[in-house]
């Protein structure tokens, strides 16, 4: 129905974007790659897909043509919904997705929220044949790149805008509060001992959190 929105950015998040075009305002859920070739920009075109299941009706945005074909894909495997789909691709880039269907790679595929054994294997079965990387125009994988007070997590207020962000994104995609809170709590102690505090980014603690289950 919709082949790209093309506007001003009224507001972003890790996860979402709000695109006013000609007056009406889109709001659309978006990866994590697309989010962070939006930053510090205005304007924006963004390819799209309207999802529609009897009462579910959602509309997400991609920076590229191939993170919204690639999205296709994977929505089209049994079992894979739009929440499953969206995160493969915060979790990986586009080409660690192909790389990991094409070379059968299991245990990558798992470290996608909502994705367990037998659907890693689905995923495979299904899409291996499907020539990903030609279709997508997809080249070598890009490189790696709780309650208040409870055990291991830190209370609300200690928390960095960017941990803040990162456990919102988190929630969005479908992670309970606590589980996110403890999560991003987790790897934020862990780069801060690499990096010095505040340094590691929204974009690299929610990377980070997609890839330790």
């Amino acid at each position: 129905m919709y082949h790209h929105l093309r506007g001003e950015l009224s507001n972003l998040t890790p996860t979402s974007v709000v695109l006013e075009v000609n007056g009406v305002a889109y709001d659309l859920r978006i990866p994590l790659s697309t989010y962070e070739g939006l930053k510090g920009k205005t304007q924006a075109c963004l390819f799209t897909h309207l999802y529609v299941r009897e009462d579910d009706m959602r509309l997400f945005g991609f920076g590229t043509t191939a993170e919204r074909e690639l999205f296709r894909f994977l929505l089209s495997v049994n079992g894979v919904g739009p929440s499953i789909a969206l995160a493969s691709l915060c979790a990986l880039a586009p080409g660690q997705v192909v790389q990991a269907i094409e070379a059968e790679d299991h245990e990558m595929l798992q470290k996608i929220k909502g994705v367990g054994k037998k659907l890693a294997g689905r995923l495979v079965v299904e899409l291996k044949d499907r020539n990903l990387r030609a279709l997508l125009g997809v080249g070598d994988p890009e490189p790696g790149s709780a309650r208040e007070g409870a055990a291991g997590s830190r209370p609300e207020k200690q928390r960095s805008k960017e941990a803040l962000d990162a456990v919102a994104a988190l929630v969005t995609i479908g992670f309970e509060r606590k589980s996110a809170q403890e999560r991003v709590d987790a790897v934020c102690r862990r780069l801060e001992g690499q990096l010095g505090p505040g340094n590691a980014g929204v974009e690299r603690l929610i990377k980070e959190c997609l890839r330790n289950r």
